[in-house]
């Protein structure tokens, strides 16, 4: 009897021990996680999307909240058209910058502003961000419904815009999902991306 029961409990620990085994190989790496995204991302000739936006300012009581669409169209131009709680554009086609209802051309330091935050929206979604140690010291994890990438800046210019950026990204898809922007001053910009469609023809609506 002692016997058959050493021998059940055997039994128990090796099916744990495969279960465990299983499960621990479904587990991607950080640089696999990473790679899967930058294929996930190469496919990709352009991109259509809904977008909802929260900003969050110091001494400010209530964030501010704003949705529209974003449109990418590879590989440097990409446009956020806010429809709520007001009409205004972003749009971006290499260096050119534009803004504003009118889409008016940005120079001087709001440009530079402007570059920075539309290189990094570019390289998130190319992926390559992930792969820039110059840049960014970058972390990725998996947290069970989610990829979470936690960028920390390293470079000058991206340490005096901001203190970290944190990427979600869908397990399922290797998509970018969430995009959460923690700025030097104190304030912070989130993303949530929804209602993606691939590799349409935009160039009318861009």
């Amino acid at each position: 009897m002692r016997r058959i029961f050493i021998i059940v409990i055997g039994l128990v620990l090796l099916v744990a021990v495969g279960v465990g085994a299983v499960t621990l190989n479904l587990q991607q790496t950080e640089d696999e996680m990473i790679e899967s995204i930058v294929k996930a991302s190469s496919d990709i000739t352009s991109m259509k999307c809904d977008i909802a936006q929260t900003r969050r300012v110091p001494l400010m009581d209530e964030p501010q909240k704003s949705s529209g669409t974003m449109i990418y169209i590879k590989p440097s131009r990409f446009c956020l058209d806010y429809t709520e709680p007001f009409a205004w554009k972003l749009k971006v086609d290499g260096d050119n910058i534009m803004t504003g209802s009118d889409e008016s051309a940005v120079n001087g330091d709001a440009g530079r502003l402007y570059k920075g935050i539309s290189s990094m929206i570019l390289g998130c979604m190319s992926g390559e961000m992930l792969k820039d140690k110059r840049t960014f010291k970058v972390t990725v994890t998996d947290v069970g419904g989610e990829w979470k990438a936690l960028l920390i800046p390293v470079r000058r210019d991206m340490k005096k815009m901001f203190t970290q950026i944190e990427l979600g990204f869908d397990p399922g898809t290797c998509l970018l999902k969430r995009l959460l922007m923690e700025d030097a001053g104190g304030g912070s910009t989130e993303i949530l991306i929804s209602n993606v469609r691939l590799n349409g023809d935009y160039e009318a609506e861009w």
